[in-house]
């Protein structure tokens, strides 16, 4: 599967919480069959613990698969403990230009 992983550690925060709670990790990827592209977006804890309760892309334009296909349980809100990650897909044709995680500890947008 073809894709391009964007590494992203420079956030712009808005609320008072200077330091980060997340990592957010973005992949541009292709459905090899139906040819169409989609998002997959990672967020990894690097707090003791954070919940993560929502993420949007490009201000809700891309829509969230935000159901756990295995046991059709929604992925998010999800508990992170550091180190820990959560992974969504937003369905295509969607590229990221900008993703926003909501946490119990302040809002993070970044910006591509």
């Amino acid at each position: 599967m073809k894709y391009i992983a964007i590494l992203i550690f420079s956030f712009l925060i808005s609320g008072c919480n200077d330091n980060p709670a997340v990592k957010v990790e973005t992949y541009n990827k292709v459905n090899q069959l139906f040819g169409v592209k989609y998002i997959e977006v990672k967020v990894s804890s690097i707090v003791d613990e954070v919940v993560v309760e929502d993420i949007v892309v490009n201000r809700g334009n891309c829509k969230i698969q935000n159901i756990n296909v295995m046991n059709r349980k929604p992925i998010i809100p999800k508990q992170l403990k550091f180190g820990e990650s959560v992974s969504v897909s937003f369905s295509g044709p969607c590229e990221a230009s900008q993703v926003d995680v909501e946490t119990d500890q302040g809002s993070y947008t970044v910006n591509y």
